[in-house]
């Protein structure tokens, strides 16, 4: 991939994490298999994607976008898998539709018309897309990796509506954080506190919720540190920043 074409593909890739992960629904997700349902989806990630890239004469965009989702998330409602495995090639085949897209189909000299009044846009737009991956996408993945642990407990212990995962996105936001700021170290001291506060539940002989607990943590380590730092290390091929 060209730095040329860099910035229209953070634009895009942005545009599909947020069309994706913040705006699709419960019932959007849950519905795929009707046609409408997909389509009123594809639409949606396509307007959003047309609208961050900026490009307003480019009509390979709607084009582009429109189908490759369309079509990637069709294969993905036929397949009717959805485990962690399914997650991953979904996600890694969108990504990949729209490298190419942006790298090959639509042409190198076009570059986001926000970019003119924003000089930070792309880069904004880029930490955007990796916060998205970072936080809301990790959590999408651990939940179908730590699936099969659930089933294994006896009882589900008891604790507040939603506690898990509003507590592993706020544990991924700090990873973003802490990489981004050149501070990765700051990881290990949210492992060793997260450490502390689970050690009571092994001396209170809840020994099997400790270690599924220990699971979903590593899990979301992995995966915050993973996408901080490549969204790091694209920041860096964008070269620095001149206001």
């Amino acid at each position: 991939m060209g730095l040329e074409t860099l910035d229209i593909v953070v634009c895009l890739m942005a545009g599909h994490l947020l069309g994706d992960f913040l705006l699709q629904t419960d019932c959007m997700a849950g519905n795929k298999g009707k046609l409408r349902i997909l389509t009123l989806h594809a639409t949606v990630v396509t307007a959003t994607s047309y609208l961050l890239a900026g490009a307003w004469l480019e009509w390979r965009i709607l084009l582009g976008v429109f189908g490759s989702h369309l079509a990637i998330d069709g294969i993905k409602a036929l397949s009717g898998q959805d485990g962690p495995t399914a997650f991953l090639l979904d996600q890694g085949g969108h990504l990949a539709a729209l490298a190419i897209l942006g790298t090959y189909w639509i042409p190198g000299a076009v570059t986001p018309s926000w970019q003119a009044f924003c000089p930070f846009y792309v880069r904004g737009m880029l930490l955007l897309a990796g916060a998205i991956l970072c936080i809301r996408a990790g959590g999408f993945w651990i939940g179908r990796m730590v699936a099969p642990y659930q089933a294994a407990l006896a009882e589900v212990p008891a604790s507040l509506p939603q506690a898990g995962r509003v507590i592993g996105q706020l544990e991924r936001a700090l990873i973003f954080l802490f990489v981004l700021a050149g501070e990765p170290q700051g990881v290990g001291f949210l492992v060793a506190a997260k450490s502390i506060l689970r050690f009571g539940e092994v001396k209170a002989g809840q020994r099997r919720e400790a270690e599924y607990i220990l699971i979903g943590t590593l899990m979301s380590f992995v995966w915050g540190l993973l996408a901080a730092f490549a969204t790091k290390a694209l920041l860096s091929l964008l070269g620095p920043f001149h206001p």
